[in-house]
């Protein structure tokens, strides 16, 4: 009896410090830098991906020098820090295949663009895998040719942003169904959108996303400008809560990191208090959708899922340090 109350233990024991692990890793916001970073460290070979100069001294500062429980004996310590993400093999499945980097945005007002050709890189179905630049390419292209059958409804213009409205078309030309929209982060929604294959898109804002990486004493006190981003990962919390659950977005001006759910849910709450628009919607890959006419079709009612989310555009400055505001 003894023993199985020990075995049962170790077991439990195991699974706080793995849990804890992830957390840490998420406060400390590991982000991936965009290409022309300036401040990237080197490689670490432990977790095969890059760190920010920047991550340490904010770990510091938010108290968070060390993990609380030991690492289980016989586990790496660094590759176990790294939140598991349970999205991935689901849209493998699903047809998505993901970049390792997340786009950049090239412009000040380029969220929309880079979120987009994020998409068209992941969706693409290519013998060879899409550039960057050749995804940018297609979305220009895309953007410039909307489909005759929605122009009436909506003018899209990347140049600027994009509302909700000019995101749910431009998706609908790239074959990419928009399943759901929402003004706010319906955490039960997106966690099971995203472990059944599917990706999402989060409008958000700028300020508040990035104060939750920072130190109080760093935050911005003013508001931000709205954002898009993409949202591509899940990992469970502690609870049955998916209040509680991670999710990892690819943000074209911070790169790549991983958010609880109380944050993104701050970020698109001040989107929606201080511009009236804001929210997520989920996307998946329609393979029914090949020709001009049927990929019009999908536009249009692409079109009726995004009205949740508002009309506000979406177009956040490029911040070239974490120190800087929108």
């Amino acid at each position: 009896m003894s023993f199985g109350i020990g075995s049962k233990l170790d077991s439990v024991m195991a699974r706080i410090r793995q849990a804890t692990a992830e957390r840490a890793a998420a406060a400390q916001s590991v982000k991936e830098p965009l290409p022309d970073a300036p401040d990237a460290k080197p490689l670490n070979p432990a977790e095969g991906r890059y760190l920010d100069s920047f991550e340490e001294e904010r770990a510091k500062k938010m108290g968070l020098t060390s993990l609380v429980v030991p690492p289980a004996p016989g586990t790496d310590a660094a590759a176990s820090a790294i939140p598991t993400n349970e999205a991935t093999q689901a849209q493998k499945e699903q047809g998505w295949n993901a970049p390792q980097t997340t786009v950049a945005q090239t412009s000040k007002k380029g969220c929309a663009e880079a979120t987009l050709t994020y998409l068209e890189q992941s969706s693409a179905e290519e013998a060879a895998p899409l550039t960057q630049q050749e995804a940018r390419e297609k979305v220009r292209n895309k953007a410039d040719t909307i489909a005759s059958g929605v122009s009436d409804q909506v003018d899209v213009n990347l140049d600027d942003g994009a509302t909700p409205a000019e995101m749910g078309a431009m998706l609908g030309t790239m074959g990419i169904k928009v399943t759901n929209g929402f003004d706010e982060c319906n955490t039960d929604a997106l966690s099971r959108a995203l472990k059944h294959g599917q990706m999402a898109l989060a409008m958000v804002d700028s300020n508040a996303l990035l104060n939750s990486t920072l130190a109080e004493d760093e935050q911005l006190p003013e508001t931000g400008e709205l954002h898009w981003l993409t949202i591509d990962g899940v990992n469970p919390g502690l609870s049955n809560s998916t209040d509680d659950d991670l999710y990892r977005v690819r943000d074209p001006i911070n790169g790549a990191y991983w958010v609880p759910a109380s944050d993104l849910k701050k970020s698109i709450e001040q989107a929606q208090a201080q511009h009236g628009s804001g929210g997520v919607m989920t996307v998946q890959k329609d393979g029914t959708a090949k020709t001009d006419e049927q990929r019009q079709a999908l536009a249009r009612s692409n079109l009726e899922r995004t009205q949740p989310l508002g009309k506000g555009n979406g177009g956040a400055s490029r911040r070239m340090s974490v120190g800087e505001s929108s």
